[in-house]
């Protein structure tokens, strides 16, 4: 057989990527933008920022010029489609028929994971595309076609402009190979793919070991806060973001061995039988449970395992697969109904789901801290100093229309910290970590708390209000204190 056609993958697989689109498009209006969003669209353009790599912050600026929030989001749309056609490349990449690949391009349109990170553009959006991306030229290079890895160093590459945890990835899937082809990687497709891995993710490591390492301290304070619950829900969430209904094609996936699939028996193609997206997957998760900063992180680690697991159900799992749309279409409704912004944010039914995916809490409720914000502020000239970047990113976005310029907006919080002091010597502190520096002004007064509304993005309700003049030793002296990188 030759190389799969992509024209042949779009054919198959575009129904189900325009589907999705629309969906996602149709629904990336509603409640809000996420914190981490409005925190990417106060960034200031940078080559490196102290907690991630730029492309997302980039890409976020770019689509919000046009200065409407759902367009920030386009990015995320575009490549949560590419998801789809990738989903259905890798049954197709093993020699599975287009009735194969058209339910792995549904399957993954309709799943939990894929949506999430659709709606709202975070860093993870891309990364999930380039984890897809990396894993199937993978399995390209097993195939016999070494040169494939090149390709795929350099688009491990070219991710740790995204998030640097594309790393992690490369490290499993190199002990995988190891395992299972240690001949391919002593191919000059594999060398190839490691210097363009290191010269293309050379600059951002570099910034970050240049700098002190700024992206550790955030992980650190994630695990010091979460880690203890996280490590034990990694395992769990990693069912619930692929699909319950899905762990037997899961798991059919993840057992693919090279020896399984005709396409791997072809001349050149070296193999020993280790199932080596299982070795993969299982050392990701290792990882995430060693060091549990968020509990999504293996997620994109088992989609490709799932795509291809459609095949071996196919063939050895009948009573599966006769009930292949009425699992995808269950599966999918579920996944609708966690992943977007349907429900009212007044009713019981948003409640409960932002009990179970709190990024849907997340996008709604800013301009309502932001109208409260603006109020205590009153007429003054005073700069807005939040302990968080999401509420900073918020008041920045949201205050034009409430009376306080975006240029009277500041925070020592991760990145933003660079972006300087206050222009003015009158602040208004927000959050218990700024309040806990009045001692560091003249005069302050407390002027209220948030006031909790229909929901509480970033768990922001009850922060401080404190309004303070005249910084002791001026801003140089006193601007360090707010400095800090965390959660």
């Amino acid at each position: 057989m030759g190389t799969p056609s992509p024209a042949g993958i779009v054919r198959v697989a575009a129904p189900a990527a325009l589907a999705m689109g629309a969906v996602l498009l149709a629904t990336s209006g509603r409640y809000g933008l996420h914190g981490d969003e409005l925190y990417f669209r106060m960034l200031p353009w940078a080559w490196w920022y102290d907690d991630q790599p730029p492309m997302t912050v980039w890409l976020s600026r770019l689509a919000g010029l046009g200065g409407a929030a759902w367009l920030q989001r386009v990015p995320a749309i575009l490549a949560a489609m590419a998801g789809v056609l990738l989903a259905a490349a890798g049954p197709r990449l093993l020699g599975h028929p287009a009735r194969v690949q058209r339910v792995a391009a549904w399957a993954h349109a309709t799943t939990v994971y894929p949506l999430l990170v659709g709606h709202v553009f975070l860093t993870a959006s891309i990364d999930l595309v380039v984890w897809q991306a990396v894993i199937l030229l993978m399995l390209r290079g097993i195939q016999g076609r070494p040169s494939a890895l090149a390709w795929a160093g350099a688009v491990a590459g070219l991710g740790c402009w995204n998030k640097l945890l594309v790393m992690v990835l490369v490290a499993g899937l190199v002990v995988a190979l190891a395992a299972s082809h240690p001949r391919l990687l002593c191919t000059r497709g594999a060398l190839t793919g490691l210097v363009a891995l290191a010269v293309l993710a050379g600059p951002q490591v570099a910034a970050q070991l240049w700098h002190g390492l700024p992206m550790s301290a955030v992980s650190a304070d994630l695990i010091a806060r979460h880690g203890a619950s996280t490590r034990w829900f990694v395992v769990p969430l990693v069912l619930v973001f692929i699909g319950p209904p899905y762990v037997r094609v899961l798991w059919r996936g993840l057992s693919w061995g090279p020896r399984m699939s005709e396409r791997c028996r072809r001349p050149g193609a070296h193999g020993l039988g280790v199932p080596v997206l299982a070795v993969a997957a299982a050392l990701v998760t290792g990882f995430t449970v060693l060091f549990p900063a968020q509990p999504y992180y293996p997620v994109a680690a088992f989609l490709p395992a799932l795509s291809i697991g459609w095949g071996a159900a196919a063939e050895a799992d009948w009573a599966l697969w006769r009930r292949r749309w009425v699992v995808v279409g269950a599966n999918g409704v579920v996944s609708l109904l966690v992943c977007l912004p349907l429900a009212p944010t007044s009713s019981t039914v948003f409640r409960l789901v932002s009990a179970v995916n709190p990024v849907q809490r997340d996008q709604a409720g800013w301009d309502g801290y932001v109208q409260q914000i603006s109020a205590a502020r009153g007429r003054s000239q005073a700069t807005v100093v939040t302990d968080s970047y999401a509420l900073a990113g918020a008041v920045a976005f949201y205050g034009p229309t409430r009376g306080i310029p975006a240029d009277r907006v500041a925070s020592g919080h991760n990145a933003l910290s660079g972006s300087g002091p206050p222009s003015t010597e009158s602040v208004l502190l927000v959050g218990e970590r700024s309040a806990g520096l009045r001692h560091l002004f003249a005069r302050c007064v407390d002027v209220g708390t948030l006031a909790r509304g229909e929901s509480d993005p970033f768990g922001v309700a009850g922060a401080p209000l404190v309004r303070c003049d005249s910084p002791s030793g001026g801003w140089a002296r006193v601007w360090p204190a707010f400095r800090f990188h965390g959660a």
